[in-house]
């Protein structure tokens, strides 16, 4: 499918230039489309015992498909941070275990890491040199005592990409965990986890992957599936899970052992139609798509006298979809409200703002927004 076509399945389009996909993004008609076929299915099929179960398998093939992976290793999560609690809380740690993580992540994936300070496990944060978080950085921080790395793909506030490919094959070589947070790339740049040295990777489906807020995937290889423990633990989490007095605690061999129970229909259904529309988009046309036009926007940013919140330079290899910035001696609040006022959707951090196309906006769109904030520039 051609980019423009999907354009034409996101009503918002209409009326917004939406660039907010790093926060949320829009539901497409076939969204809509899954989700009122569930409503007319429970209203009048008594037929549908083993429907969610269906949906949930069909949706954990699309995830495996978009990222190069094995269905059996994927399980449908409600967000990133349940994602990462399942292979935070899942683990055996002892005291004195350490993860290295980086400053400035989403609290996604802060927040599991810092609750096993009860269990004395230290949570160690790399520090961003001119606004990367490099290789170097993150693996100064580890050490003998070290289980898990945990980082993103992209950080979510200036949209850097780490290079995922050198920190994974260094913990792949001293028998490290690597973790990553794949919430701010998933839908927008390849993630091949068949390629790339990930061990584990989590993402909520609200951003990039255009689908509902409250269900997500998380992945794990297979080597470290059977060393998790589930956390949570229900009827779907084990074999004879349709098997209701035979009472069994063996639990699945594949990543459903994470799901302890069904997952909500109305979002697998919707999920499960934005996973569609990417796939058939595809993913390489989807990435070339995003770094071309988040390369222009930030071209255009910077030519009109806006400060680029981002490494400067910044290679492709290490862009995103995320452009963030600023106004010297302006503020990011007013930025934003002029913003809006020409119906661009857009969001703050801090003092900035932060901008986020995805592979359906036009050029077009991304000149319009570049003279709105060159007209407000020269206004004030």
């Amino acid at each position: 499918m051609d980019p423009l076509e999907a354009r034409n399945l996101i009503p918002l389009t209409d009326h917004y230039i939406h660039m907010n996909h790093a926060g949320v993004s829009p539901m497409s008609e076939r969204g809509r489309a899954a989700i009122e076929q569930v409503v007319e299915a429970s209203l009048h099929d008594p037929y549908r015992d083993h429907w969610a179960q269906d949906e949930a398998d069909r949706v954990r093939d699309l995830v495996a498909q978009l990222i190069n992976g094995a269905p059996d290793f994927v399980a449908l999560t409600r967000s990133t941070a349940h994602g990462i609690s399942l292979l935070a809380q899942g683990l055996e740690w002892k005291a004195g275990d350490n993860v290295v993580g980086a400053e400035g992540e989403y609290p996604a994936n802060v927040y599991p890491w810092m609750a096993l300070a009860v269990r004395g496990v230290e949570f160690r944060q790399a520090r961003a040199v001119d606004g990367r978080i490099t290789v170097e950085s993150v693996l100064s921080l580890v050490d003998a005592r070290t289980r898990v790395v945990a980082v993103s793909h992209v950080e979510f506030w200036n949209g850097f990409r780490l290079d995922i490919e050198a920190i994974g094959s260094e913990c792949r070589r001293r028998g490290i965990i690597f973790a990553v947070d794949v919430m701010q790339s998933a839908g927008a740049l390849r993630v091949d986890v068949g390629r790339m040295p990930i061990d584990f990777c989590a993402a909520g489906a609200g951003k990039w992957l255009m689908g509902p807020p409250g269900i997500g995937f998380c992945y794990v290889v297979p080597a470290l599936l059977e060393r998790l423990r589930p956390v949570v633990v229900g009827t779907c989490s084990v074999v004879g899970y349709d098997k209701y007095f035979e009472y069994d605690l063996t639990f699945a061999p594949t990543a459903r052992r994470f799901e302890e129970s069904v997952v909500s229909l109305f979002d697998t259904a919707a999920f499960g139609a934005s996973l569609g529309l990417l796939l058939e988009v595809g993913p390489d046309v989807i990435e070339s798509r995003v770094l071309d036009l988040s390369a222009r926007l930030a071209t255009g940013l910077a030519g009109a006298g806006y400060e680029l919140v981002e490494p400067s330079p910044r290679a492709r290899s290490e862009s995103s979809g995320i452009v963030s910035f600023r106004k010297p001696g302006g503020g990011a609040k007013e930025v934003l409200r002029d913003l809006s006022a020409a119906h661009v959707i857009a969001r703050t951090h801090r003092d900035f703002v932060r901008l986020s196309p995805h592979f359906y906006n036009t050029e077009e769109e991304v000149d319009r927004v570049i003279d709105v904030l060159a007209a407000r520039s020269v206004a004030r």
